[in-house]
């Protein structure tokens, strides 16, 4: 079809050519699917699809000119004022450095990919902060930004990203899920005896002679702990448990193995202690949480656990910007009024200019008085006055499911694939509502 206008076709969408619609149906094929770009070419695809034959320079060049294009419109929703959320990973002998941007929209908190590209050592072969600050200010001006306009960053709670922070002169929020698997570890600390003699119990269920018999009993399969992933333990001692009745007490060959039922007993209290732990550590990894719901989800868990004080407290030793968290979860939270001078001080960044100031006071004013009412806390919350608050993320999660993604990307048979074609994969997949076929019809 050939291009026209909304107005001149009368229909809500607008018409694009077929080129474009087969271009963006190979796109959204390959970049959903994690497939290599030799896919298009393979004699089997080609005859089992009705679509259109392209190349896979074609499609690469096309690809390139999405990005392009992604990037422009990102650049253009950013606002002046922003965060950044970073962390970093390794696979093989490249060092990656995942950001995304943070902000506030009308229609709620944005949080596109930004970058997934290695970073380029000194001489001295360092990753120090210096080195991640050149990272991010040189991909920034793809975006129409630059360092001046990022005001916060969230990430691991890592001596590297306290000296980035400081280094740029904004507030670093830390990761409160690396906060949370710090605490953790000094609970299991007392129980790793136990634990490791139930991890080489797994380890013999697993191989085939003991595999083939639990097979004959029941569908469940042994798991492994792994040493950064304390949510590994809960499940690993959730699976022994659930196995205990179908492991042969007379097998010779598990019998060393076994844990005695002095050990059994203090294992199913320590299950029973991770069971409020992981139901808090998987509610932080949902996508929507505030640095308020994050800080009830840890005071809650305070509670019951006093001994994570150390890591979990708002003012632990830990946190590199404790005014500044404390800041934004009384504004959140209602509670602007309270905020003392130092909290105020961390605020300045964040505080709305007077004319959008009074574009959101012009606003409230105009709802009737009984709405004003029934929206008392969110006028106590004072949300005219500070910006992107609700758009921090207490997590660094975010990086963690892209660096999964990344290594579901970089299977055994795609380990030539190059960085620059990992990230403009992920990038396109993560930011699939910033381009569709009109986007296509656009740069083809």
């Amino acid at each position: 079809m050939e291009d026209a206008s909304i107005a001149a076709t009368g229909s809500l969408l607008p018409w694009v050519r077929q080129k474009a619609s087969n271009r963006y149906a190979w796109l959204e094929w390959v970049i959903s699917a994690n497939l290599p770009l030799s896919f298009v070419e393979m004699e089997s695809t080609r005859r089992y699809t009705k679509l259109p034959p392209v190349c896979r320079n074609t499609l690469r060049a096309n690809m390139e000119g999405v990005t392009k294009a992604v990037e422009i419109k990102i650049g253009n929703e950013m606002p002046d004022k922003f965060g950044l959320l970073l962390d970093g990973w390794t696979h093989g002998t490249e060092h990656y450095l995942g950001v995304f941007a943070c902000y506030e929209t009308p229609s709620g908190p944005q949080y596109p990919l930004l970058s997934l590209a290695p970073i380029v050592v000194d001489a001295a072969g360092r990753f120090d902060a210096e080195t991640h600050m050149a990272a991010l200010a040189a991909f920034l001006p793809y975006f129409g930004k630059d360092l001046s306009n990022c005001i916060f960053l969230v990430g691991d709670n890592c001596a590297v990203n306290k000296r980035l922070a400081r280094l740029m002169g904004i507030p670093l929020v830390g990761c409160a899920s690396h906060r949370l698997n710090l605490a953790v570890r000094t609970l299991l600390e007392p129980h790793e005896a136990d634990l490791e003699q139930v991890q080489s119990l797994m380890k013999r269920l697993r191989t085939l002679t003991q595999a083939a018999k639990l097979r004959l009993k029941t569908s469940l399969k042994p798991k492994l702990r792994q040493e950064t992933r304390w949510g590994s333990t809960y499940a690993m001692l959730a699976r022994y448990f659930a196995l205990r009745e179908f492991i042969s007490a007379d097998d010779e060959d598990l019998a060393d193995l076994m844990p005695s039922p002095a050990a059994n007993r203090r294992l199913k209290a320590l299950l029973l202690e991770l069971a409020d732990v992981e139901s808090v550590s998987m509610k932080l990894q949902s996508e929507d949480l505030n640095l308020l719901d994050a800080r009830d989800l840890l005071d809650g868990l305070l509670e019951v656990k006093p001994s994570f004080r150390h890591y979990l407290a708002p003012d632990a030793d830990i946190v590199a910007a404790p005014e500044f968290e404390s800041a934004v979860i009384k504004v959140l939270g209602g509670r602007a009024k309270l905020l003392s001078r130092a909290e105020k001080a961390a605020l300045k960044p964040f505080e709305r200019k007077t004319a959008e100031a009074a574009d959101v006071t012009e606003k409230t004013a105009k709802v009737g008085f009984a709405d004003r009412i029934l929206k008392r806390r969110k006028v106590q919350e004072d949300k005219s006055a500070y910006s992107q608050l609700n758009a921090i993320p207490p997590t660094s999660n975010a990086a963690e499911r892209l660096f999964s993604m990344a290594r579901m990307v970089l299977r055994y048979e795609r380990n030539r694939l190059s960085p620059l074609m990992l990230e403009m994969l992920l990038f396109l997949k993560l930011n699939s509502k910033y381009w569709d076929v009109t986007t296509v019809d656009a740069v083809i």
